[in-house]
């Protein structure tokens, strides 16, 4: 028998004793504030040494190339009719990038609207850096370049130089009427400067905010790369992401919720590793800061390497033809039956219905109708086991009432499950049209927040069908809403109330408790606890969503009416219960198995209190 634990007095005073040495130690060994200022000030004059000498270092390296004449050395500006693409000589950086046709969310402009620059003032920097024979490091986004512009009919080349005594480096950009940018670098007589057979790669990128939903941005966005001779693509969600890989690296794309910059290199970047980490809350300039660093080898002494750049809108039927690098998997869609799903199901009949010409708002409409006719089929057997249910709900009840001794359990049951099989309900069946809907639930959670189609697209009251809407404006200090009510999400669940009602969804809750069940009592509190927080998750999320879950509730309302109205009323299903009980029983082998495994039960429960008389 196990005991009862007591008060151990001793162990608690040990434990206050070693709490109060451990106080008296931090104590005597705290250091003084002069101690302090002058571990600050040891600080700060290290930090100040290290960038001296790295400014040495810096100002050594480039003292081995030939000065350039400034009036050479200019922004470069090219464009297609997808991108306009600035290039600083500085490094020979891309040092803005415009994608044409799509406006970024500023609240503080008028419309709300501003050109959608992926990269701009700089906040992109590629840089290859090696050991010099003096032992320096040449950081080559830190030399000047003189650039040279050709254009013929189908594309822009734009060759930077910068040259040393015996030596050279290019970098050569290619911009043709894709969004891609062909990318070579190449060198001669790198030998001259440097002894080493690798060259170190690093590229950091801020991310600009370009949309309305600053949470849901930061949690779209993550480092994404695929593996050489792979089609498949590896990321990680929730916050920040680091990884560290030394298997070969085809591409690397810091994505955003609907754009993506991607630095491809066919050959494989190895020894690389990569993240990103969410910029402050308070921050709205950015949303993501990136980072990427791997190891490049010396071919010959020399580098020779053909990267491609690609800055993308995430559109998936334009990035499935766009190239067979497998860019339309950036796109989360969810994964495994969620994002078949939306990828074959949802976006098809979502462009199908696009192509009639009405707008998205409706088109997510007469969605929501394909699907709930699709889904009446299984709706029209739950309502039908829900009414079967609320039928024998009385003769559960005298069950109930009849064996209230927990002692009696076993008898309780056996005899719930005859009327249910006498009756012809399944207990079990009213779960299943539950779990086939579930897929669709979680899948729509992907589809919209990333429908590229419906970015910046207004509906009614909503400016932004993949962002909230939120005009009732509520004080910030109210927490979880983010100073807003979204209208969509506070119908979507007046309707889900609603639709409790009159489907009777409540009423499976009065149901007696069998044993082994849930808690019918705690359910029905969960049943009006849901709604809030499908509220306080609908309140910042994509208002095309919460749209949709509106009119899918109003369209249940009107099913249910109608099944009550004309299919199934009280008198069908006490008839067809009263037909049920007439017809000759066959039992499966699943019912036989739990008839005998409760029967063996009750003989072992009769058997124990036998013991205990004797």
């Amino acid at each position: 028998m196990q005991q009862e634990k007591k008060f151990d007095f001793n162990q608690t005073i040990g434990f206050i004793l070693i709490a109060i040495l451990f106080g008296v130690f931090y104590f005597l060994n705290k250091p003084s504030e002069e101690q302090i200022e002058a571990q600050k000030k040891e600080l700060v004059q290290k930090q100040q040494e290290a960038k001296k000498h790295e400014q040495l270092n810096n100002t050594a390296s480039q003292q081995a190339f030939q000065a350039v004449d400034p009036t050479l050395a200019q922004d470069v500006e090219v464009s297609n009719d997808k991108l306009k693409v600035k290039f600083s000589p500085k490094g020979a950086q891309i040092s803005d990038v415009e994608i044409i046709g799509f406006d970024a969310y500023d609240a503080k402009k008028d419309g709300n609207k501003d050109p959608l620059h992926l990269v701009k003032n700089g906040s992109s920097k590629f840089n290859l850096s090696f050991k010099t024979k003096q032992g320096t490091v040449l950081n080559v986004a830190d030399l000047v370049f003189v650039p040279q512009v050709q254009k013929n009919a189908n594309n822009t080349v734009i060759t930077f130089t910068a040259n040393a005594q015996n030596s050279q480096i290019q970098y050569i950009y290619t911009l043709g009427d894709a969004y891609g940018i062909d990318f070579e670098v190449k060198t001669q007589g790198l030998s001259n400067i440097t002894a080493e057979n690798k060259v170190d790669l690093a590229w950091t990128m801020d991310a600009f905010s370009t949309e309305k939903g600053k949470d849901q941005e930061k949690y779209w966005s993550h480092t994404y790369f695929q593996f050489k001779g792979n089609k498949d693509i590896e990321y990680e969600l929730f916050g920040a992401d680091e990884w560290n890989e030394e298997e070969s690296i085809s591409w690397v794309a810091n994505k955003q919720q609907f754009f993506a910059s991607v630095l491809s290199y066919d050959e494989g970047f190895k020894n690389t590793n990569g993240g990103s980490k969410n910029s402050e809350k308070e921050d709205l300039t950015y949303s993501k800061h990136f980072h990427l660093n791997s190891q490049m080898d010396l071919k010959n002494s020399e580098m020779n390497y053909k990267f491609t750049w690609d800055f993308i809108p995430l559109d998936y039927k334009m990035l499935k033809g766009y190239n067979d690098k497998g860019f339309q998997n950036l796109i989360d869609f969810g994964w495994g039956l969620f994002g078949w799903l939306n990828k074959y199901f949802f976006l098809n009949i979502f462009k199908w219905l696009a192509s009639v010409g009405i707008t998205y708002g409706w088109v997510i409409f007469l969605m929501t109708i394909v699907v709930k006719l699709i889904l009446s089929p299984v709706m029209y057997k739950q309502y039908r086991q829900s009414a079967l249910m609320k039928v024998v709900r009385p003769e559960l009840n005298a069950i109930n009432d009849k064996y209230k001794d927990s002692k009696d359990a076993m008898k309780k049951q056996q005899e719930t499950m005859e009327i249910y099989r006498t009756a012809g309900i399944n207990p079990l069946a009213g779960c299943l049209p539950a779990l086939l809907q579930i897929p669709i639930f979680y899948a729509l959670f992907r589809f919209f927040p990333n429908l590229i189609d419906l970015r910046g697209v207004p509906f009614w009251f909503v400016d932004d069908l993949t962002a909230y809407d939120d005009i009732i404006r509520i004080p910030e200090w109210v927490p979880l809403l983010n100073g807003h009510l979204s209208i969509f999400a506070v119908l979507y669940i007046v309707a889900m109330m609603v639709y409790f009602k009159i489907s009777g969804s409540m009423d499976n809750f009065q149901m007696p408790q069998q044993e082994g069940m849930p808690n019918m009592q705690f359910m029905k509190y969960m049943m009006y606890i849901m709604p809030v927080f499908f509220f306080v998750f609908l309140n910042n999320y994509a208002s095309g969503l919460s749209w949709y879950y509106l009119v899918s509730n109003t369209i249940n309302i009107f099913i249910v009416l109608y099944i009550k109205k004309f299919m199934i009323h009280e008198a069908k299903i006490q008839q067809i219960i009263e037909t049920n009980k007439t017809k000759p029983k066959k039992q499966g082998k699943f019912a036989s198995k739990m008839q005998n495994m409760m029967q063996q039960a009750q003989e072992m429960q009769n058997q124990q209190k036998d013991n205990k008389k004797k």
